[in-house]
């Protein structure tokens, strides 16, 4: 029998090698997405179910702070996460109602099968004409319908969450990196 530690460390290890393998392409069509947002003076909210929207505010924050050198900081909020309100499902579309714009961009982030709260924010994006990036998984049964043919899918190749969750954090940086890089480019010179 495999040692459970060393188990978990090549299913981390393959998801990483089929990752790389299927996401270029929509990592690129993200970076794309954003890079031009960015430039048109758009802004982009953000937001994650359940523990995934710890990767929506580290996204946000490296988004504003920078991440491989210092920079100006980038009109990137996470929404606010109030699982006291009254519906509670609802929490980040009504924040979208109210400052979206079209052409704004919404990413979500997603670990679980089910996404309520960020399928009713995909939904209120997509009635301000918003555009939309969508960072799930191959159990994800919430999401891919609502997306457009102007929006974009990263499906992270795993049925785990906890692997999902890992891959998450890491695509957040990987964005950050080559927005950071395409926006200052003379930076990577140095």
């Amino acid at each position: 029998m495999q040692d459970p530690i060393k188990t978990l460390f090549t299913e981390c290890i393959q998801t990483q090698i089929a990752a790389a393998d299927m996401l270029q392409e929509p990592l690129e069509s993200a970076a794309n997405l954003l890079v031009g947002s960015l430039l048109q003076g758009r802004k982009i909210y953000c937001c994650g179910e359940s523990l995934a929207h710890a990767t929506s505010r580290h996204f946000a924050h490296i988004m504003l702070t920078g991440l491989s050198f210092e920079r100006p900081p980038f009109p990137v909020t996470s929404l606010h996460a109030d699982y006291g309100a009254k519906e509670h499902t609802r929490m980040f579309a009504q924040q979208i109602q109210a400052v979206g714009q079209a052409n704004d961009v919404l990413m979500v982030f997603n670990a679980c099968e089910r996404a309520p709260r960020i399928s009713a924010a995909m939904e209120a994006a997509l009635s301000r004409e918003m555009l939309i990036i969508a960072i799930t998984h191959n159990s994800d049964t919430d999401i891919a319908g609502l997306l457009g043919p102007e929006d974009v899918e990263i499906r992270i190749p795993t049925n785990s969450s906890a692997r999902a969750s890992e891959h998450l954090l890491q695509i957040s940086n990987m964005l950050c990196t080559i927005i950071e890089h395409r926006i200052f480019p003379q930076e990577t010179d140095s």
